[in-house]
């Protein structure tokens, strides 16, 4: 769809793209783009031993799931009071915080081995309903883990059902803002010349941003100094941006993101829903500022369980969703487990996906912008995407070609306490062990960056024929 969507756009600014080409195994890597990326021949398993990832100057991780194997470690799934009933931890990024209210440790001096058992005794004498509720009272996130049906029949399932995976729409308040044409220059991608403003951490949202970026939009990152992020990630998914510093507790950083806002076309917003609202920056103050430059804006939310309903303004990642969603009781399932134990799957596919489908709205939006005017508002939520995912419609593989995949990629094992970025570790050792995969020539683009002289990251998915999917050197 972004293919089509692109050489649409394309054709508006009078370019004729050519054939559309995917490459469907380098399609089937992208849920893994954030770990292949490579510095000087050195691939992610030794960039995290090196620490390389902080040789940019900027520490966003700021230490706080790596310091200790208890923070790493509440990241992870564990077992309730309740018989076969399992809950998704995540202590967002203040483990500390989290672990204290639960009376434990986070600076403990363990191995990753024993802050499993040490969290997992403590969860264990709560209820899912217990913990669901301790969690929701001090802000953290947590999930249980329902199996997809449990899911569905859940009012926050059914709820979330009311809407369309790829929900975008235009503001009916402005009907008399103006078409606006895309602009032409010497970058013939799709979205040269539109400026888009990405608030996001972790994966999804900078997944959003990056691949707008490699479709030549001018993406800028607004990171709070204040807040924590995954360096690791920062190596793929700042890919093609640049970034500021603001912090927007801080008046006269306001009115600098004011001054960056009054020509952007594009706002991406992947905090906690509505917090930037409270900051003065939601939707509706910047419709205003849209309406009163005479300009339609794109202006895209995306969250962990929707735009409505009564978990809409609770926080979530990735995991989260796979729990509610029943991804990580299939993935159980698929590992062996026949007691209802849940595994994470194994490569962050909700966060990459939501990132595509972003994208998606994105850029029917602008087309539609420059076609019609007016301003536009889009909602991605990861847990659409994974019980997309696992619909009628799309349905799993048989357990036949479950086997006959791991028979030929020789998986390590595949278990409850394992973080996305293990996991992750596990599917790119068998992919380079047993596949030619990660070997292809025109499968990642290099780059002389800050990290390192020879940065190589995954090359766009989408390809056009006349070349009009690359940038300008």
């Amino acid at each position: 769809m972004i293919g089509i969507v692109g050489k649409e756009i394309s054709a508006l600014k009078g370019i004729d793209t050519g054939k559309i080409r995917i490459d469907v195994d380098k399609a089937g890597l992208y849920p893994a783009t954030v770990a292949l990326a490579s510095i000087d021949g050195k691939d992610m398993a030794e960039i995290g031993k090196e620490r390389i990832a902080f040789h940019s100057g900027t520490d966003l991780d700021q230490g706080v799931l790596t310091n200790t194997n208890m923070r790493f470690r509440s990241w992870s799934i564990y077992p309730t009071r309740d018989p076969n009933v399992w809950y998704q931890v995540l202590s967002n990024l203040h483990p500390v915080e989290f672990l204290k209210s639960y009376g434990l440790d986070a600076d403990m001096s363990v191995t990753k081995e024993e802050a499993y058992e040490i969290i997992k005794a403590k969860m264990a004498t709560y209820s899912a309903a217990e913990l669901e509720q301790k969690n929701i009272d001090h802000g953290w996130c947590g999930q249980t883990c329902y199996t997809p049906e449990q899911w569905r029949d859940t009012e926050m399932g059914k709820r979330l059902q009311a809407h369309p995976m790829i929900n975008c729409n235009r503001v009916v308040e402005t009907p008399n803002l103006p078409p606006v044409p895309f602009t032409t220059s010497a970058d013939k991608r799709p979205l040269a010349g539109i400026k888009v403003i990405e608030f996001a951490r972790v994966i999804a949202g900078p997944a959003m941003g990056a691949a707008l970026a490699s479709l030549g939009a001018d993406v800028i990152k607004v990171q709070s100094p204040n807040l924590p992020d995954i360096q690791s990630f920062d190596l793929t998914l700042t890919a093609g941006k640049r970034t500021f510093s603001l912090d927007l507790n801080v008046e006269d950083d306001k009115k600098k993101l004011r001054t960056l806002i009054e020509d952007v076309d594009v706002i991406i917003q992947a905090y906690r829903y509505r917090s930037l609202e409270r900051r003065g920056f939601g939707l509706n103050e910047v419709l205003e500022m849209a309406n009163k430059r005479g300009k339609g804006v794109v202006y895209l939310d995306l969250n962990c369980y929707g735009p409505d309903g009564y978990y809409a303004e609770r926080p979530g990642y990735q995991q989260i969703a796979d729990a509610a969603s029943g991804c990580s009781y299939v993935c159980g399932k698929a590992n062996g487990f026949e007691d209802g134990t849940p595994v994470l799957p194994s490569l962050p596919i909700a966060d990459m996906l939501s990132g595509a489908i972003g994208v998606v709205d994105v850029m029917m939006a602008l087309r539609d912008r420059a076609k019609v005017g007016g301003s536009y508002h889009a909602h991605v939520t990861l847990t659409a995407i994974d019980t997309a995912q696992l619909s009628p419609d799309v349905g799993l593989y048989p357990p036949d070609i479950v086997r006959r995949v791991q028979e030929n990629l020789k998986f390590a094992r595949m278990t409850p306490e394992l973080h996305v970025e293990e996991l992750l570790g596990v599917v790119v050792n068998a992919w380079k062990e047993n596949s030619d995969l990660l070997g292809r020539d025109g499968y990642m683009s290099t780059f002389t960056t800050a990290f390192g002289k020879k940065h190589s990251i995954l090359s766009p998915i989408v390809e056009y024929e006349n070349n009009s999917n690359a940038a300008v050197e």
